[in-house]
């Protein structure tokens, strides 16, 4: 088994890699990091494979240089339109024949059962990314967590389905595959991010992910600890800067920079005063305007994403309540003020950035929302090897081991409160 791991996040803007290298006790210590624009990609989709596969290479290289290390293969992720889900049942008898004596439940009934919920029909066009357990229903015993070790004849499992378009997928895969590395596997965006950001007390409580890229943004909402709806929004970042470019008819270029080094969503943090100087272009002199009229486009975008992502909730789940927080990952989520604007529009103060823990090496650049995504696929991989680990150790010493396929979010609480 290999001691590094690559995460991989192909974003409409940007392409990042993140290299992790296992320590003695299978934790991960971050050793490298790339960077580099995506031009192939459009709202998230790859339109050019070329393009795309050479800034894999591109990041991927970069990270190599920064660790020193070989890369060969990578795990990466995938969001945007073509993400769908759905909940779906699954069941099975415990104990054989009907009205037969109960047993105690396994970790490989527990399987089964959440491969019965896999097997649901779906459109040749599409694959099966996630079956995430939301609860388990024991002998009409419902909202169980884990059913391991209970009595029982019949066991029922509530999960959450999530695919993808297999064009999508594949399309991903043929960009890593020609850039020269192997794919392992495909993890959805935010369900990674979810890993890197969310702390216990969120998951527990139930929670919204918001992941604000350049070309959509990208939202899981959990409850029960586990997602209940994965959705989409066909806008992101880069339409603040179209935004920026055409009310004051500027390249994209210069409108994307002033956007980074003064850009502003929540007018009450500014000095009125203020001023911003925008380069001229063919010819025309420097413009200089109020930053506070800077922040005016772009908050009007901003507060755009987030009603249509609150009526979107709103409209697939019929929730109005939650008790957990508001987390904000993604390039688009470092814009000054994104915070104060969310609590505005989700009417809670329960909102904050999304940002990794420390995992060593340069936490100064990966310490941020954009990194999210990246850094929770690599989480994974090591919870992942973790849970091989313990296997091997039950068996070696003599335990029964059992297939499992349940979720890290099958522990978690399930209670919404108050939230719009």
């Amino acid at each position: 088994m290999s001691d590094v791991v690559v995460g991989l996040d192909i974003g409409s803007n940007f392409i990042r890699t993140v290299i992790g290298e296992f320590t003695d006790n299978n934790k991960i210590q971050i050793i490298g990091l790339g960077k580099t624009p995506s031009p192939g990609l459009r709202n998230g989709t790859i339109v050019n494979i070329e393009s795309t596969m050479q800034a894999i290479r591109k990041s991927i290289e970069d990270a190599e240089m920064d660790s020193g290390c070989e890369v060969h293969s990578c795990i990466s992720a995938i969001g945007g339109v073509q993400i769908k889900s759905w909940d779906a049942t699954g069941m099975g008898q415990v104990a054989g024949s009907k009205g037969s004596t109960p047993r105690e439940i396994t970790e490989n009934d527990m399987a089964q059962v959440i491969e019965v919920a896999r097997s649901v029909p779906i459109s040749p066009d599409r694959q099966i990314l996630h079956v995430v357990p939301r609860y388990y229903v024991v002998d009409k015993q419902e909202q169980v967590k884990n059913p391991k070790d209970m009595l029982g004849v019949k066991l029922e499992v509530e999960t959450h389905v999530i695919t993808a378009s297999c064009t999508s997928v594949k399309n991903i895969q043929n960009c890593i595959s020609r850039a020269g590395y192997r794919a392992d596997s495909m993890m959805l965006k935010t369900l990674a991010a979810t890993k890197a950001v969310m702390t216990e007390d969120e998951l527990e409580l139930g929670s919204i992910l918001i992941d604000m890229g350049g070309g959509t943004t990208d939202v899981l909402v959990l409850l029960g600890g586990a997602p209940i709806c994965t959705l989409s929004i066909p806008v992101g970042s880069s339409y603040i800067t179209s935004d920026i470019s055409y009310v004051k008819g500027i390249s994209l270029d210069t409108a994307e920079s002033t956007k980074i080094k003064y850009g502003c969503c929540w007018e009450p943090l500014l000095d009125e005063v203020e001023e911003v100087v925008i380069p001229g272009i063919g010819g025309r002199g420097p413009e200089a305007i109020s930053r506070s009229e800077l922040c005016q486009i772009i908050q009007a975008r901003v507060e755009e994403i987030f009603n249509m992502i609150k009526a979107e909730i709103v409209q697939q789940t019929k929730l109005t309540q939650l008790s957990g927080n508001v987390v904000l990952t993604g390039g688009g989520a470092q814009l000054l003020g994104i915070t104060e604007l969310a609590q505005k529009v989700f009417k809670t103060t329960a909102v904050r950035l999304g940002t990794p823990g420390n995992y060593g090496g340069k936490v100064d650049v990966y310490r941020t929302p954009e990194y999210a995504t990246a850094i929770g696929l690599l989480l994974d991989s090591a919870r992942s090897r973790q849970r091989i680990d313990t296997k091997r150790n039950n068996k070696y010493n003599g335990e029964e081991e059992h297939v499992s396929k349940t979720s890290f979010f099958s522990k978690l609480g399930d209670v919404f409160k108050e939230f719009f």
